[in-house]
């Protein structure tokens, strides 16, 4: 049973947009609702690719960069905090980490077609 389990996270990880698309379609169907559904999606999904992103820059480089993705989180909590309160808008934490967790996925689905693109391209070149 464990076994099932690992070899379906792993799959997972690995191609995380498989789990856009079930998380899609099942609140889809339970909501009726698209915008709910990928507001949903694209939130859970945004975890799998930073595992993702983890996993490729160790398999391609050796080396894990995981404090870079970190720093990148930080860094548009930042960003999106000084742009809240230049505009004079309601500063909320809630709102600061969900506008920052939507622009990770974008940021994060460019980096993962990029690192996989890469790794194609560099095991094809080395083989």
């Amino acid at each position: 049973m464990s076994n099932v389990i690992g070899t379906v996270l792993a799959t997972f990880i690995t191609v995380p947009y498989i789990v856009f698309f079930i998380v899609h379609m099942s609140m889809y169907k339970m909501t009726r609702k698209k915008r709910k559904a990928l507001k949903i999606s694209t939130d859970v999904t945004t975890f799998f690719l930073f595992l993702a992103i983890e996993r490729m820059t160790v398999e391609i480089w050796g080396n894990s960069y995981y404090w870079v993705l970190i720093l990148l989180f930080i860094g548009g909590c930042l960003i999106f905090t000084l742009f809240i309160w230049k505009n004079d808008l309601d500063l909320s934490i809630g709102k600061i980490i969900r506008m920052n967790w939507r622009l990770q996925f974008l940021l994060l689905s460019i980096g993962y077609f990029s690192l996989l693109t890469f790794g194609i391209i560099d095991r094809i070149l080395s083989a």
